[in-house]
């Protein structure tokens, strides 16, 4: 059971990077893909200490795992960088690592206080 469980919250968060990530555009700062992580981000830290699941597993790796993304953060920098836009890509790289480790810490307190 918790296999079917895992894999419908894998379905779910990647459906739902897929929608919120469609169609954005190249050569900006991918700032669909870093909503979404910064989300998952938050999440995690909230799901993580909230006590809402026996299994946390289940939903931390399989939805949130899913639904964040560090190798289309990767493939997007990748991309930036050789079509000439380094300082976004360093930009993106820079918000990506703080905005989600300050997003996982505040769903930490915050999940603490549920």
């Amino acid at each position: 059971m918790t296999f079917v469980v895992f894999a419908v919250f894998a379905g779910i968060g990647a459906v739902a990077r897929a929608a919120t990530t469609a169609g954005q555009p190249s050569g900006r700062l991918p700032t669909r893909t870093l909503a979404v992580n910064v989300a998952g981000s938050f999440a995690l830290g909230l799901v993580t200490t909230a006590g809402w699941w026996v299994d946390p597993v289940v939903v931390t790796v399989g939805g949130l795992g899913a639904f964040t993304t560090f190798s289309t953060v990767a493939a997007q920098v990748t991309s930036l960088t050789d079509d000439g836009h380094k300082s976004t890509a360093i930009a993106y790289v820079g918000l990506t690592v703080a905005a989600g480790v300050a997003a996982a810490w505040l769903g930490l307190i915050i999940g603490e206080q549920l």
